[in-house]
């Protein structure tokens, strides 16, 4: 007989997989009250954290409120923290089947303190990515905008190997969350445990992040494929009409999106994360504690407990009261019928040992003949052939069945009679009704359809505008006009004396010019920013254009959204740097 194991080596025979199943149950097995707590602290932040990020990116007045939002931003995340931890307490109780500590005044500010101590320093591990960020949004050059195709594969390349390298001090950083209970104990301890349980079990720590970062990967693309269908989806069957459907898919590559996406992804894969590591961290003191012994023990206990008690109060209930309880006597077996045909009887055997719920044991069947010299592609499209055929069967047996329920009983037949229908029957008439909807759906469908086409070969007659463009309107973008209509309004306007306007309308016919040579693709949800990083990265062949654009952003902003007074002298040397980028090579 092998001996048994001692107790330190039992948690280390856990995969990596099994670790984040029995994680994964122990989280759809929480209380309501743990996971509130949880999004109690983390959804303010995520929200703060978007709009930070958004108001940071694209608001010209950002500079001026930029130290109070971040330090505002810092108490969220000082405020998630604290959740996290009470959340990690409450899935150690749950896993140790024990009722969780009342907090009090003193374990709050304990918890508070260290957590807004220690925590920050996990911070330095986003670096990596933060870094990508960067450089793909033009810090570098715009190197990965060169390879657009390649982006999402070099991201996900880059978290596995910052899990590869970073994973003890994640696992340390993510300890620190679950040991602090807000107790007396000091720091420098806390941190001993945390570094100790972060060293153990490298592989499974290593695989259960690897893991773990792939699923988030994958998330983030469904939000991504879910922030992108849905627009489309609404524009076609509902006919709502969006900037996401106008601008296409560049509306989505914008930061503050992906920022949302990635907070998204944050609050579906976080909460799982916390609990490997409470489990990590549970099995880890339990080596010494046997704590995950005293839990199953207190778990075999409350069941046995609970089955002495109903069996005791069967035993303890009255006479009459049992004799009431009690089952009628048997009755006497029914005579024998008639044995069925063998014929009807391998039938029914057949059908029901092909249901989906047995067939899955049944072994499986070799390939010969043709069908072992198909190919993939052609197996495949025969599989999805035979699934139609299996659901059209399986729709006609529904209808008919539909029809033959709601076919009039034949004592009915004289009242179906007295009120008019005739010889049509029920049936009849809902077959009726439902191919009468059929044909004008398809009506409906081709008449639109066709329309349609025919208003694509009409050919429409270009009309100049009525009005110029309101340019004191922030919403008039550079696509309301052409470079040459710009131009002309704008000397239009220097001629008036409206010296601002003037200014913005040469600016316009630059941004004009711009995306008729394809340099730059026009959205209103772009800043001048976002251009200046769309030329640096089209227009490589002309190293001149980026920095003669520069200065006409920065003369524009400095009149247009700063304190600077628009003159005659002004508007002509902007007018000079717009006609030297239009001849910029």
């Amino acid at each position: 007989m092998k001996p048994p194991q001692p107790l330190s080596r039992r948690a280390p025979d856990l995969r990596a997989m099994d670790l984040v199943e029995e994680a994964t149950h122990a989280l759809r097995a929480a209380p309501a009250a743990t996971l509130a707590a949880y999004f109690a602290g983390t959804l303010p932040f995520v929200l703060a954290m978007v709009y930070f990020w958004a108001d940071m990116s694209l608001s010209p007045f950002a500079r001026s409120h930029d130290a109070e939002a971040a330090l505002g931003l810092a108490g969220l995340y000082v405020w998630m923290k604290f959740w996290h931890n009470v959340f990690a307490r409450r899935i150690w109780a749950q896993i140790s089947a024990t009722p969780p500590v009342p907090w009090s005044l003193g374990r709050v500010r304990r918890v508070v303190v260290t957590q807004a101590a220690l925590q920050p320093l996990g911070l330095l591990l986003l670096v990596p990515p933060l870094l990508m960020v960067w450089v793909n949004q033009g810090g570098a050059g715009g190197l990965l905008a060169l390879f657009p195709q390649l982006l999402l594969l070099t991201i996900l390349f880059l978290l596995l190997a910052t899990v590869l390298i970073f994973a003890v001090p994640v696992a340390f950083f993510q300890n620190l969350g679950v040991l602090d209970a807000g107790d007396a104990q000091p720091l420098a301890e806390l941190v001993q445990r945390a570094g100790l349980l972060a060293g153990l079990w490298k592989r499974q720590n290593i695989t259960a992040l690897m893991f773990l970062t792939l699923f988030a990967f994958f998330v983030f693309l469904n939000w991504m494929t879910f922030f992108i269908l849905v627009p489309y989806l609404g524009h076609m069957l509902l006919g709502i009409e969006s900037s996401f459907t106008r601008a296409g898919f560049s509306s989505m590559m914008n930061s503050t999106a992906l920022a949302a996406m990635v907070g998204l992804t944050y609050l579906c894969v976080d909460p799982l994360l916390k609990t490997v590591f409470v489990l990590r961290c549970f099995y880890g003191e339990a080596r010494h504690s046997g704590e995950d012994l005293k839990a199953r023990l207190k778990i075999i206990a409350a069941s046995r407990a609970a089955a002495v008690l109903l069996l005791g109060a069967l035993l303890l209930a009255p006479p009459n009261l049992r004799a009431a309880d009690a089952p009628p006597p048997a009755a006497p077996p029914p005579a024998a019928s008639p044995g069925v045909p063998p014929d009807e009887l391998d039938h029914t055997i057949n059908d029901v040992i092909h249901q989906d719920k047995y067939a899955w044991r049944l072994p499986g069947e070799e390939k010969t003949g043709d069908e072992a010299n198909q190919s993939f592609l052609t197996r495949f499209l025969a599989s999805i052939r035979e699934m139609i055929h299996n659901w059209a069967v399986k729709f006609r047996d529904w209808l008919d069945d539909l029809l033959d329920r709601l076919r009039p009983h034949p004592r009915l037949g004289g009242v179906a009679a007295g009120l008019g229908m005739g010889g049509i029957t029920l049936s009849q008439a809902l077959i009726f009704t439902l191919a009468a909807l059929v044909l004008c759906v398809l009506g409906i469908f081709l008449y639109r359809y066709f329309r349609n086409r025919r208003g694509k070969n009409k050919v429409v007659q270009l009309q100049p505008l009525a009005a110029a463009p309101d340019l004191a309107d922030e919403n008039t973008g550079a696509e309301a006009l052409p470079e040459d209509g710009w131009t002309k309004l704008a000397r239009e306007l220097l001629a008036r004396g409206e010296y601002r306007l003037a200014l913005r309308a040469f600016y316009l016919a630059s941004l004009a010019g711009l995306a008729a040579r394809n340099l730059i693709s026009l959205a209103k949800f772009k800043s001048n920013r976002d251009y200046e990083r769309e030329l640096r990265r089209r227009g490589h062949a002309f190293p001149q254009m980026p920095p003669v654009f520069a200065e006409v952003v920065g003369t524009f902003e400095r009149v247009w959204y700063g304190l600077h007074d628009a003159s005659p002298e002004m508007v002509s040397a902007f007018s000079a740097q717009v006609d030297k980028l239009r001849r910029a090579e």
